[in-house]
């Protein structure tokens, strides 16, 4: 089997969010034009201020101890708005991460929260984000710069700095002109790092200082001090050893450490310990190191932003920018699109979805295997950042801005399957002047039946002499309950019934995190999304959905047609006893890998595709071992894994014929499995479906007992040398 673990999981436990705006200020290298992008987090910093509602104001006098209902509005400014939306956008992202937004921060302030979050974050990895619109480009040395306490200067802070603060591993973010100078001197401060960490290994074992496997000690730094001591005296010259003998015995007499390089820091040898992560870190860079940001006032002047935090919005507005013929749909109007993220029948999260599975399948086809697993199948946050990587490439590009990545990828702008997404947006977009004239149809038949009800109830308390206050009985309902004919109520009570009949809840498949919790965007589990469709989304009256996963599962079943000629013509040219053993881990040399295998992987999350997708992937996994490498390079353990806490009975025979196929190639699935109780589930298929033949047996039995012979083989593999599992 090919190499599909991860072996060091790390998980973005934190983010630091530096945004220095100074709004109406221009910075001193740079004059922008009088009509320029304005935007910053789809905040227009110009734009008047919303009144808060009475609720909103009565909330904030809460949050505010009692503070007046001015106080409250006061602190309504644009800066906080961008920072409080640019923090919910990183939150769709990884929203069980701990965030803290610093708008025009001092340098002070930066130091502090950047130790503070390392501490916090201990070995894993933290996120540094950093918007420097409103101060001086990045220099040539790669600083960048914030302000003093005074707000009244600007202030460098080097590279080097940064890394001490924030440490490592880490992900990086800079959107500012000239980027990657920055990126460039954080490259160049973690080489010159690690040609000091090996200085330090070396010498310290040279002198015989072995040094521990955790933190040393007091003690332990005073003898590695000493023979460090000793080995370097040793190597001075004749004159100067005697005088450095005589200042290490005065040293010790004094109780101090020895001078000059035999006092090693602590923090050195602490970090000599380590071995060299810098290769960990990961940078997205908006421009290149001699590149200015686009000024488009038509895009978000934090476009790079938007495209790695917002995909959808941005490429929405992309679409509309460049088909200007088409007249039904404005900028305004994309904004208005229905649905969420989480809801995935509805326009936005269908969108959504398909991006996803679009950006998985460029990159599983354009980069090699393992820069593929580290990238998109060890942190979500990393995933889903790479992930919108790719399409603020694809957009900056037509602006004349080249973003830059590390590690860096091969460029995806052109890929094919691009077009499939401009496709999408352009189908759902076309319904998008329908949907909203009866979403604001809606909206408006609400507010009539609401009126009128208030109107009754207030009757009613006058005719009574006294006021009362209660919740309507018809919240929730329809307003068409009233203004529609007669079958409409019908429907409703129909929805109802069916309501009742669909409370048992599917456990098992709700959204879990990276590294055992999340497999995509959203989410935490291998880079991959395993939220489950739960039957949860209401959708959107009247949108018609996408075919795009359809048309894929299509194409795939065609590739295994294919496939299964090609594979049965090799093995009748070689001969069984001559098959090589390459194949064991990659396909025949006349047979490309299928593209569509990122896709099938994303309808498992749909009950509605989810029984075809594992049927297609049982016959795919037949084709050889091959196969099942390919299925778990591209990352289907966890889906099978949360699927086994499913109680859908439709999908248990093909979801135990998949697991039988699964562990027959690949015995080191057995610890994981175990992990997980999965055993539990083959034991009660096997206990539910055991029973006495008898003739004439009917498919439906032969299929039982077929099933019933792979879960017998599954709980026999699970318990192969493994006595605690035979006891058990």
């Amino acid at each position: 089997m090919g190499e599909w673990r991860s072996h060091e999981k790390l998980r973005t436990m934190g983010a630091l969010l530096a945004v220095c705006l100074n709004l109406n200020i221009d910075p001193p290298d740079l004059v922008k034009p009088a009509d320029s992008a304005v935007l910053e987090a789809w905040v227009d910093p110009h734009a008047p201020m919303e009144v808060p509602t009475p609720e909103e104001l009565a909330l904030q006098t809460a949050n505010n101890g009692g503070a007046g209902q001015r106080s409250a509005a006061r602190e309504r400014t644009p800066i906080k708005l961008i920072g409080e939306n640019l923090q919910r956008q990183f939150e769709h992202i990884q929203r069980h991460a701990r965030y803290r937004t610093l708008l025009d921060c001092a340098m002070e302030d930066l130091r502090k929260q950047c130790l503070q979050f390392r501490r916090g974050a201990k070995e894993e990895r933290l996120l540094f984000y950093y918007n420097g619109h409103g101060v001086p480009r990045p220099t040539a040395s790669g600083d960048i710069w914030v302000f003093n306490k005074q707000f009244t200067q600007y202030i460098p802070v080097s590279a080097m700095d940064l890394m001490s603060w924030i440490g490592t591993p880490g992900v990086y973010v800079w959107d500012c002109s000239n980027a990657m100078n920055v990126v460039h001197a954080f490259e160049k401060n973690a080489k010159a790092r690690d040609v000091e960490i090996a200085r330090i290994r070396h010498v310290a074992e040279n002198a015989g200082a072995k040094l521990p496997l955790t933190k040393i000690g007091p003690e332990t730094l005073a003898q590695f001090n000493l023979n460090l001591t000793t080995l370097l005296a040793s190597q001075a010259p004749p004159t100067a050893q005697n005088q450095q003998h005589q200042q290490h015995q005065q040293h010790q007499q004094q109780g101090q450490p020895p001078h000059g390089a035999a006092a090693v820091n602590p923090a050195l040898v602490n970090l000599a310990l380590l071995p060299p992560m810098h290769h960990e870190d990961i940078h997205f860079a908006a421009t290149q190191a001699s590149e200015l940001l686009p000024t488009n006032p038509e895009l978000p002047a934090d476009l790079f932003t938007a495209c790695l935090t917002t995909p959808i919005k941005a490429a929405l507005r992309f679409w509309v920018i460049r088909n200007p013929r088409n007249s039904k749909v404005t900028l305004d109007m994309c904004e208005k699109l229905p649905g969420s993220v989480q809801e995935r029948r509805t326009p936005f999260g269908e969108l959504n979805w398909i991006f996803t599975s679009i950006t998985d399948t460029i990159a599983w086809s354009t980069l090699p295997r393992e820069l593929f697993r580290r990238l998109f199948r060890h942190d979500v946050v990393v995933a889903s950042l790479y992930r919108n990587f790719m399409l603020a490439d694809r957009i900056m590009r037509f602006y004349g801005v080249h973003p830059q990545c590390r590690p860096e990828i091969p460029p995806t702008h052109k890929h094919p399957l691009w077009d499939s997404l401009d496709l999408e947006i352009d189908m759902c977009l076309q319904q998008l002047p329908r949907l909203l004239k009866e979403e604001e149809r809606r909206k408006q038949r609400e507010d009539r039946v609401r009126r009128s009800e208030q109107e009754r109830v207030a009757r009613a308390a006058s005719r009574r002499g006294q006021p009362e206050h209660r919740q309507s009985p018809l919240h929730g309902i329809s307003p068409m309950d009233f203004e529609g004919p007669p079958r409409i109520n019908l429907e409703i009570a129909g929805t109802f019934k069916a309501s009742r009949g669909r409370t048992r809840v599917r456990a098992g498949l709700s959204a879990y995190e990276s590294d055992e919790d999340d497999v995509g965007s959203g989410n935490d589990s291998d880079g991959v999304d395993v939220a489950s469709d739960l039957g949860a989304d209401a959708g959107v009256t009247g949108y018609i959905s996408s075919t795009y996963f359809s048309n894929q599962l299509y194409a795939f079943e065609v590739w295994l047609q294919h496939a299964a000629t090609v594979v049965s013509q090799f093995v009748s040219d070689h001969g069984p006893d001559q098959i090589p053993r390459s194949l064991s881990t990659e396909p025949p040399p006349d047979l490309d890998p299928p593209d569509e295998l990122p896709a099938v992987l994303q309808v498992l999350l749909s009950q509605q595709y989810r029984l075809r997708a594992l049927i297609l992937l049982y016959r795919f996994m037949n084709l050889g071992p091959w196969a099942v490498n390919l299925a778990m390079a591209v990352g289907i353990f966890p889906y099978m894994s949360k699927l086994l806490a499913s109680t859908t009975a439709e999908i248990r025979e093909i979801l135990i014929l998949v697991w039988a196929r699964l562990i027959a190639v690949d015995q080191a699935l057995h610890p994981e499995l175990m992990k997980n109780d999965g055993m539990e589930y083959f034991v009660a298929y096997l206990a539910n479906n055991i029973q006495m033949q008898y003739e004439p047996v009917s498919e439906k039995v032969r299929l039982c007992d077929t099933v019933s012979a792979a879960s017998a083989f599954t709980l026999t593999m699970l318990c192969k040398d493994m006595p605690a599992v035979q006891q058990a």
